[in-house]
């Protein structure tokens, strides 16, 4: 499944859509089906609308982190904290000998703050590809004791990531854990936990958004199909965990 989802996506990837239809129309000119390959041009111009000049993927996504604009800063009694990877770039890292995060940063930078918030809290960071060894460097960095973290290395995508870390935390029903990572991110998650029947308190970071949303046009088009194309990536992932049994519900 993981490599599948790999190959659907650069398909689905709105970049990578935009020019397939467009090398399907001169395809179809070229077999003189002038029927189809005058269609697919009004299919472009209309996706590309979408895309890159409405203000979809800015929607997408505040719709994904709306739920979670309030952290519950009181919350005490933490019997463990779930921070997911995601923030780092291993390859890079490994390349220039220095560590090198993403746009999902605050999850590493956040962690440090509970982990010290919560001394006595299980910790547990999970992500395999490399991602946890980074992530070690950053904690011994920030002057972290990394032998009270607990390094799950072997999952690929958000769903091994739960489901590799309950095998390790063996969680209780009374206990209280936190789950750590983008706000986009946490609906996902959190329906697949709730799928393998853990209970988790959401710990939101790297906002995407505002707490509201003003519908307004754009033409810094690059920008509309960024956010477009993470926003798709998500919601493509919330809809095919949840078909494929992996998830318990799309919306909360």
């Amino acid at each position: 499944m993981y490599f599948l989802s790999k190959i659907i996506w650069s398909y689905f990837n709105p970049f990578n859509l935009l020019i397939i239809l467009i090398l399907i129309s001169f395809f179809f000119r070229l077999v003189k089906y002038s029927f189809i390959s005058k269609f697919f041009p009004y299919l472009v111009f209309f996706l590309f609308i979408i895309f890159a000049i409405l203000p979809t993927g800015s929607y997408l996504n505040y719709l994904l982190e709306k739920d979670f604009h309030l952290i519950n800063d009181s919350v005490d009694n933490i019997h463990g904290i779930l921070i997911l990877s995601g923030a780092t770039n291993p390859f890079l890292s490994n390349e220039h000998n220095q560590i090198i995060l993403n746009n999902s940063s605050e999850r590493l930078i956040e962690s440090v703050f509970l982990i010290n918030k919560y001394p006595a809290a299980k910790i547990i960071f999970s992500g395999g590809l490399g991602h946890g060894v980074i992530a070690k460097k950053f904690y011994n960095n920030m002057k972290i004791n990394t032998n009270k973290i607990i390094f799950e290395d072997k999952s690929r995508n958000t769903y091994e990531n739960i489901l590799f870390s309950k095998e390790i935390a063996k969680p209780k029903i009374n206990e209280k854990w936190l789950l750590v990572t983008s706000a986009f991110h946490l609906r996902r998650s959190l329906s697949i936990a709730e799928k393998l029947q853990w209970d988790f308190i959401p710990y939101p970071t790297d906002f995407n958004n505002s707490k509201t949303f003003n519908f307004k046009l754009s033409f810094n088009l690059f920008l509309n199909m960024t956010e477009f194309q993470k926003a798709s990536h998500e919601w493509i992932g919330i809809l095919s965990y949840y078909y494929l049994g992996r998830s318990a519900k799309i919306f909360n």
